[in-house]
């Protein structure tokens, strides 16, 4: 006589197997979040991202390979679809008001910015420092445009490893960082003073365009004055924007890499960028009240560090450890062209815009 076993629905089953790891990673986030209340001002100024993969690394290295086998379901969906959303809500903060005030300056600095870097992470980093091409790439966009939000969404197009990921995200943090202190410091000096013309909003630009993360981006112009500050974000904001055609130029150049015949693989468009770039359109609307844009905001801010959060959970600490000293050092090269090509650019094109 055989036991009758109760039959699970299929459809219902991966939801299921998908709580553990989400659940998980949410609880992370949500510490990574209270630890950035603390009165520590390292904590305070990288805001919850940094933390929640730091946090995930940690508890994977206390994981076997059966718990991580029970969480992937969970963490596979808050890389990709949570990610996803996080990404598009992020472009609520940008409205096409803040972009008409810097004007067409802040945007050809940004643009040269992120072009340059991009060519010379990959010029760099796979010809000279013979890195895996997804590294370098990835290395490349979290610098030229928003840090580690660049850098999670550039990774799917990309079809990067996980440890490509935290390897890239950790150079943002450590140089980002770096750029943060630097320009506070640089700044009071009568040297650079004079090199900019006494113009807060000419080094607000600066800031803007060549600082990695925007969290970053706002606490190095926080002593700099308010025209700065000002300048600084919505400079920021618009190299944000350009993370769109960069995920599609990087598309379009896998697909014609690829060999579709014989492998059958095909790189999809990042279709997700596209409704990014019109939340611009949807926050100067009005259809979104304040109190409600300020909640959405909040919980893009969540859905982000739950990413971050899913990410460490899903690398190993070795993996990292194995990409060795080559990411930094490109890293590096990268906040010196950065700080170089953004200070040429900026006191070139201010000093033709007074002209004009």
């Amino acid at each position: 006589m055989k036991l009758a076993l109760p039959i699970c629905n299929d459809a219902k089953l991966p939801k299921i197997r998908r709580w553990p790891g989400f659940l998980t990673a949410l609880a992370l986030a949500l510490s990574a979040g209270w630890l950035c209340t603390l009165p520590v001002p390292l904590l305070q100024v990288a805001g919850p991202l940094m933390p929640s993969m730091l946090l995930g690394l940690l508890l994977s290295s206390c994981f076997n390979s059966s718990v991580r086998n029970r969480l992937q379901p969970g963490l596979s969906l808050a890389r990709n679809q949570v990610l996803r959303l996080g990404i598009v809500l992020y472009g609520l903060r940008i409205s096409l008001a803040d972009l008409q005030q810097v004007g067409m300056t802040a945007l050809l600095t940004d643009l040269v910015i992120v072009i340059g870097t991009l060519t010379v992470a990959a010029w760099v980093g796979i010809r000279w420092l013979q890195l895996d091409s997804r590294t370098a790439l990835l290395v490349g966009a979290g610098s030229a445009v928003c840090g580690a939000a660049a850098i999670l969404a550039t990774a799917p197009v990309l079809r990067a490893r996980n440890s490509d990921i935290s390897v890239a995200i950790a150079t943002v943090v450590l140089f980002g960082s770096t750029a943060m202190l630097l320009y506070p410091a640089l700044y009071p000096l009568p040297m650079v003073q004079e090199l900019f013309g006494h113009s807060e909003l000419a080094m607000g630009r600066l800031v803007g365009a060549t600082v990695h993360e925007v969290a970053q981006v706002a606490a190095a112009v926080q002593s700099l004055g308010a025209k700065a500050a000002h300048a600084a974000v919505i400079t920021k904001m618009i190299r944000v924007m350009m993370l769109v055609p960069l995920l599609f130029a990087l598309s379009y150049w896998l697909n014609r890499k690829t060999d579709h015949k014989d492998s059958g693989f095909r790189v999809s468009p990042p279709w997700f960028a596209l409704v990014f770039l019109l939340m611009p359109l949807v926050n100067d609307s009005g259809w979104i009240q304040p109190i409600w844009l300020n909640r959405l905001l909040k919980l893009d801010g969540l859905l982000l560090a739950v990413a971050m959060a899913a990410l460490g959970l899903d690398t190993q600490i070795s993996a990292v450890i194995r990409a060795g000293k080559r990411p930094m050092l490109l890293a590096a090269i990268l906040l010196v062209f950065l700080l170089v090509v953004g200070v040429g650019l900026t006191v070139m094109l201010d000093k033709v815009s007074y002209q004009c």
